[in-house]
């Protein structure tokens, strides 16, 4: 079936700002002080979207482009030790109506030495961060925790990280937040708290650990929590110039139930690998399974997978072609699902 002439154009023109950054698309540097760096990456795709809810198709198919991402990052240092990050997150998708727009990043960092860095604000969480970058291809979807919402990738407070050890083996992030995320901050009763602890055994391995506990932000004034929503983690990945390889696992409590009578348990893997078969061309997989509500709906299962080539158009732009299939379903019916098909790209400026 011949695909729709909007659809075409949308694939040629993704395909065309691709090779038009490609030049001219840079890394900021590190900061000079005194001085502001602005640098940024875009999240972009052109896709084939079917949706089915209880087996039937929804109507809400779409050809399209997706400006997924558009983060814009500002850098000033006031000193060796003293400097501000700002990232804004713009997103857009062609389901979505008007566009938002948020400050994702916006904090104060103190870098007294590679084992202590602080940084006060809005900054990233210790865990889904980390596991982006050793699975990678984060421009074709999130990770795990977070693609099932059960963790956020940044929020507001104070954050400690730093790496010990004769090569920096030793690795450790906390994190004592608002537990609302940066999208829509608010406050509860009590601060939340994430935390990692990371080994390096080689400079391509690594075995972390991790959790969180809090309210999410979700007492306070007339709510009360009845439950801490917790959860913990696990990861070995390994990762070097032509492969990767690696998986984590989540499980969580009461995670959507802090003010409900009702308890609940959730548990997910997944696992992914890559291969660079050629100088610019790579082969990718990712594969989760979760059981999102082990106590109230046990037969609940949720499933994800995606695989693709990559082609590495410069060190800042890369561009896939992939299929992505979702599904949720339990024995007896199928609730959603998503077959997703088309060109996904990543554009560092």
């Amino acid at each position: 079936m011949q695909a729709p002439q909007t659809f075409r154009h949308a694939v040629a023109g993704l395909a065309g700002l691709a090779l038009a950054l490609a030049g001219a698309a840079a890394r900021a540097a590190d900061t000079p002080v005194g001085d502001t760096t602005l640098g940024g990456k875009i999240f972009i795709d052109a896709t084939h979207l079917d949706q089915y809810k209880n087996g039937r198709r929804t109507g809400l198919d779409r050809n399209g482009v997706d400006l997924k991402r558009f983060y814009i990052d500002i850098d000033h240092r006031f000193s060796p030790v003293w400097s501000a990050h700002v990232t804004t997150d713009i997103n857009w998708t062609r389901n979505q109506s008007p566009t938002d727009l948020w400050f994702k990043h916006v904090y104060l960092e103190g870098a007294f030495s590679k084992a202590l860095v602080l940084r006060l604000g809005s900054a990233p969480m210790p865990w889904a961060g980390f596991v982006n970058h050793w699975s990678g291809y984060r421009y074709i979807d999130k990770e795990l925790v977070t693609r099932l919402g059960f963790g956020a990738s940044a929020d507001w407070g104070v954050h400690l990280l730093g790496s010990t050890g004769e090569r920096g083996q030793w690795q450790y992030a906390t994190s004592m937040v608002s537990g609302s995320s940066f999208k829509r901050p608010r406050t509860g009763d009590r601060p939340d708290f994430e935390a990692r602890v990371a080994w390096q055994p080689t400079a391509h391995t690594v075995v972390a650990i991790g959790g969180y506990d809090g309210t999410r932000a979700l007492d306070g004034g007339d709510h009360t929590a009845l439950h801490t929503a917790r959860r913990q983690d696990a990861m070995v990945a390994y990762a070097d110039t032509r492969f990767r390889f690696g998986g984590q696992y989540f499980r969580s409590t009461d995670w959507d139930q802090v003010r409900s009578p009702q308890g609940d348990r959730a548990s997910g893997w997944s696992v992914w690998a890559s291969v660079q078969v050629a100088p610019r061309w790579a082969l990718f997989a990712r594969h989760d399974r979760a059981d999102t509500s082990e106590r109230l709906d046990p037969a609940r299962r949720e499933r994800y997978t995606d695989a693709g080539v990559e082609w590495q158009v410069s060190r800042s732009v890369q561009v896939a072609a992939a299929y992505k299939h979702e599904r949720l379903a339990n024995p007896s019916r199928e609730l959603t699902s998503s077959n997703e098909v088309g060109l996904w790209a990543q554009i560092a400026y």
